[in-house]
């Protein structure tokens, strides 16, 4: 038998022309596709290679796939990262636009209730600090002296009577809440005109009191509770708040009544200071005037 490496030096030449007339036909297919004819040659290259093109074209497509899948997946995770941070940030304006609304809403109550003391010299203020305790209940307020602010000016809110002015800077003060263990209101009750002194019991179940009312004194439950005007502090007839329980002092001379303030404590967050009234002259009196007992 004739070796095949005779065949390859005998005929090489040949071969490597039939090699390129080969990749000569397949390029020329691959440039004209549409052609109606196809030569021989090309015909069963095409047939030979179909198979290996098929599968080259499989994993090409799903490569395709693959990748197109890859960008799409990306996109849809970035889109989702931008709708997660507008939606963040319209939950943030909407907050914001929420408590806006509940801020105008009292400061519009708070309007309301002043044009219906033309008769008191006020000035807003907000709360910016609060320190409460068993004993003790203050809140700290945005002003001070430079606005007009004194010691023992009345604070009050639309729903009654606050306290007073305790001390007070230049830019801040401190109010004595009615609540305050400290505190001592002259009080009077509005349908019978009897009078006593409200006084506070932070810490305790009852944390409003009126005492020395007289044992014989027509007390209901729902009575509402003024300021006397007795002592120079507070002007007559700012609300306290109302009887809510009636109760006989411990020897039975006398008897006291639990009131429910008119003002809401847990949610102060604005406020009134009585710089003067019309007609008692200056609310506060002067720096320094002890609180009525």
């Amino acid at each position: 038998m004739v070796p095949l490496g005779w065949w390859w030096q005998r005929y090489r030449k040949f071969f490597q022309l039939a090699l390129a007339v080969i990749l000569l036909i397949t390029a020329i297919s691959l440039f004209n596709r549409e052609k109606d004819r196809l030569f021989l040659p090309e015909t069963a290259l095409r047939s030979a290679l179909a198979p290996v093109q098929g599968f080259v074209q499989g994993v090409s497509d799903r490569f395709k796939g693959m990748l197109a899948g890859i960008v799409e997946l990306q996109e849809l995770r970035e889109e989702n990262q931008r709708l997660r941070e507008e939606l963040e940030r319209r939950e943030f304006v909407y907050s914001l636009l929420l408590e806006v609304r509940a801020e105008n809403t009292r400061l519009l109550k708070l309007i309301n209730f002043k044009e219906t003391i033309p008769q008191y010299d006020t000035l807003a203020a907000r709360i910016i600090a609060r320190e409460p305790g068993n004993w003790y209940n203050t809140v700290t307020i945005n002003k001070g002296t430079r606005d007009g602010v004194q010691v023992n000016m009345p604070v009050i809110t639309h729903g009654g009577l606050v306290g007073r002015v305790s001390s007070v800077t230049s830019r801040q003060a401190e109010v004595l809440l009615l609540l305050d263990q400290r505190s001592a209101v002259g009080g009077m009750l509005q349908r019978t005109r009897e009078t006593g002194i409200v006084r506070g019991f932070a810490g305790e179940e009852e944390t409003l009191r009126m005492i020395y009312l007289p044992r014989d004194a027509e007390v209901q439950i729902g009575d509402n509770v003024v300021t006397s005007g007795l002592g120079g502090i507070f002007p007559k007839g700012l609300l306290i708040g109302t009887v809510a329980e009636v109760k006989t002092e411990e020897y039975g001379l006398a008897q006291y009544a639990v009131i429910e303030a008119a003002a809401d404590f847990e949610h102060l967050e604005e406020v009134l200071v009585i710089l003067s009234s019309q007609d008692e002259g200056a609310a506060g009196g002067e720096a320094g005037e002890e609180p009525e007992e």
